[in-house]
């Protein structure tokens, strides 16, 4: 199906180091049974990027080298032509009528914002992984994300910036951070579990959020949203943070804090659980 409706741009941040999953990642939108009006690619890595052929348009702008997704994402926003943004890592895929299902809850619904679900790609097999639906509430983003990625969003432009857009300080806590801003405005949230992306399951040296990163992102939530968890909101995060710090430095000091915080988190579990029971 073609258009030329300036609905829907696509934006993918990527570093050139693993061009190989780049073009199968632009493959998987030049497939869609409803096709964007353009692609932005955003390589925020040290090289020039060759770009595959594409019978879409194509811009590409180069920032500053591992500026994150974060960054990158903001920078293709400010450059995308439609009046929806739809974020795609350059790891990821789309299934056929990912943008289809989109278009039609758009026309239907009027939101602000569109949350697809996602299946894993494990050993060339497609198996189920995260679905956001039911699970859009404050409380479970605050402690966990329940299925939202840069892949799986789709946002107004206006909205995306009247929000912000993505915090570069929380990788990779940015995907629900900015879900976390839409739902504290009240703006419109639609899921849409029939449009889904592809995550892959590769090396984590091909991944672009190192555990220092992860430390850090998990760090400035906790910082930024910290007033509004309640005790056990706080024990949750402040686990994932050492355990993060355990990873990236792996001393006695962080173990015996990191294991402290694990040991907590086993006790609300238990404590939860023993409060069903009764």
């Amino acid at each position: 199906m073609n258009n030329n409706n300036p609905l829907i741009s696509v934006v993918i941040p990527t570093l050139n180091t693993r061009p190989q999953f780049l073009k199968e990642t632009i493959k998987s939108i030049e497939n869609q049974t409803y096709l964007p009006s353009e692609i932005i690619i955003i390589n925020n890595g040290k090289d020039e990027l060759k770009i595959p052929e594409c019978s879409l348009p194509i811009q590409q702008f180069k920032i500053m080298n591992k500026a994150g997704v974060a960054q990158a994402r903001n920078f293709g926003a400010c450059f995308a032509k439609g009046d929806y943004i739809a974020f795609l890592d350059d790891d990821d895929l789309w299934d056929l009528d990912y943008l289809k299902n989109i278009k039609k809850r758009i026309d239907q619904e009027h939101p602000d914002c569109l949350l697809a679900s996602i299946v894993q790609l494990l050993d060339g097999k497609i198996l189920p992984y995260k679905n956001v639906d039911n699970q859009l509430f404050k409380d479970i983003l605050l402690v966990r994300n329940p299925g939202i990625t840069g892949s799986s969003v789709v946002i107004k432009k206006k909205i995306f910036f009247e929000v912000g857009g993505y915090n570069p300080k929380l990788p990779p806590s940015e995907d629900k951070s900015l879900v976390l801003e839409l739902l504290k405005n009240s703006f419109k949230i639609v899921v849409v579990p029939e449009s889904k992306i592809v995550h892959r399951q590769h090396d984590r040296n091909n991944r672009l959020t190192s555990n220092k990163f992860l430390m850090e992102g998990t760090y400035q939530f906790y910082r930024m949203y910290g007033a509004e968890m309640n005790f056990s909101q706080k024990i949750n995060n402040l686990h994932k943070i050492y355990k993060y710090i355990w990873l990236n430095k792996k001393s006695i000091v962080s173990s015996l804090i990191y294991f402290f915080f694990f040991a907590c988190v086993l006790l609300q579990k238990l404590m939860k659980k023993l409060k069903i029971f009764l």
